[in-house]
């Protein structure tokens, strides 16, 4: 389907008698479409953990620099204080740190909310692209246009920020906690994610699991939005403009591109709410930023433009990874689906056409299949009108199918059904040869 997350290649015409049970093929339904939403995200997330782990610590590094400075009283003292709070260098450095300061386990902090953030969300994100989509577009008119795969987007964006903002908020304070002499941010004592859930609940109410709900579906209306659209528009250039195949290395070259727009878009955006999510709270309130939007206008008055592209490098080494591996599992958990569905498929009619059951189909079987394949009226397409054209058309048929005159097993079925499919569009068109 043009549009859409899993292009759907053609599969050549619709033989009803190849699908015994129901006349059509068997397709996924929605609840596999959501498991596949949700589980290929949640799988790419355990390669690009480190990633976030380290663009978390950036964006926090410099948090009240500028203020701070001010106070000082003289240049040592506003020297020493950039000392403490400039702990990390870049990406790399940051990466490299917190392996020789915490470990591997240091890289994967915030693991878990991080596969329930991204199981949650992608349920909505992903999942509801297409249906919206069909919404929106009637893919009998052609390739839909970009601003509604990117309102597609947005929407499906929006629903999966706020099913997922309470894992969000949980991972973004667990990956701040840091060892002291590299710590950076506030620092929240919680000893993993369902006491971190507690404490949230416990002390700011239920609602204080939404805090920056509204920035991360802001966020997710520009990084969803972007995502999907050029994700889907690469993917369909690749295969309609460039003969590329609907395969994981499609998947991969769509999602690392679409992954370079993202960011450009959302790293602002996640500077923010990283500050925001981040902060301590007092009765309710934020001790740093009282709203998503003060915590835009403070980090442009103290640290000036530039300081929402902090970390930007790093958001790319996680998203553009995690982009590639999570349309490339989508990719891949769908068709595993597909197959073991055409499996099926080939497997009923096989056995319809194999009428004996000695696991063959000999040249009776294969002309009585042909029977019921071939309809009248397609004959009729090729000058087989009376009863012995009609029975000649089924002779040729079965002359280029079964050249060899020798029975056809289970192993060589698939090709078979391949150059049936080929046979068939050939009959329809008029343009049928032996």
């Amino acid at each position: 389907m043009a549009s859409s997350l899993n292009f759907a290649g053609d599969k050549g015409p619709l033989i009803p008698a190849l699908y015994p049970k129901k006349g059509k093929p068997r397709k996924m339904g929605e609840i596999e479409k959501f498991l596949c939403s949700g589980a290929a995200p949640a799988t790419a997330v355990l390669f690009t953990n480190p990633f976030d782990t380290a663009k978390v610590r950036l964006q926090l590094q410099g948090e009240q620099v500028k203020s701070a400075l001010r106070s000082a009283t003289s240049e040592a003292e506003a020297a020493e204080l950039l000392k403490k709070t400039q702990i990390y260098k870049n990406s790399f450095d940051t990466i490299s740190k917190i392996y020789t300061n915490e470990g591997f386990a240091g890289l994967q902090k915030g693991i878990l909310p991080a596969v329930l953030r991204e199981g949650s969300k992608n349920v909505f994100r992903l999942g509801m692209y297409d249906p919206i989509m069909s919404v929106l577009h009637d893919p009998k008119n052609g390739s839909a246009p970009a601003w509604k795969r990117v309102i597609a987007g947005s929407m499906c964006g929006v629903m999966g920020a706020f099913a997922c903002n309470p894992f969000e908020l949980v991972k973004t304070r667990l990956q701040s906690s840091a060892a002291g002499k590299i710590a950076v941010g506030h620092q929240h004592q919680y000893s993993g994610v369902w006491d971190a859930l507690k404490q949230i609940v416990q002390k700011d109410g239920f609602t204080g699991l939404y805090r920056g709900s509204v920035l991360s579906m802001g966020r997710s209306i520009v990084g969803s939005g972007t995502n999907l659209a050029s994700f889907t528009m690469m993917k369909e250039w690749l295969i309609l403009n460039r003969g590329w195949k609907d395969d994981w290395v499609n998947d991969m070259v769509s999602g690392l591109g679409s992954s370079v727009i993202s960011v450009i878009f959302m790293n602002p955006i996640d500077v923010a709410r990283t500050r925001y999510y981040n902060q301590p709270y007092e009765n309710g309130k934020g001790v740093m930023y009282s709203s998503s939007v003060d915590a835009v206008q403070k980090i442009a008055r103290n640290e000036g433009f530039s300081a929402f592209y902090k970390g930007v490098t790093t958001h790319f080494l996680r998203i553009g990874p995690h982009f590639c591996f999570t349309f490339v599992f989508l990719g891949v958990y769908r068709r595993w689906f597909i197959a073991g569905y055409d499996y099926l498929d080939l497997r009923d009619s096989f056995k319809s056409f194999d009428s004996n059951k000695d696991g063959a189909i000999d040249i009776g079987e294969l002309r009585s299949a042909l029977k019921a394949i071939v309809a009248r009226e397609d004959a009729a397409k090729v000058g087989a009108m009376s009863d012995g054209d009609y029975d000649a058309l089924i002779s040729r048929c079965t002359d280029r199918l079964n050249g060899a005159n020798g029975d056809i097993n289970w192993k060589d079925y698939p090709a078979f059904v391949g150059e049936l499919k080929k046979v068939v569009t050939e009959i329809r068109a008029g343009s049928f040869k032996a």
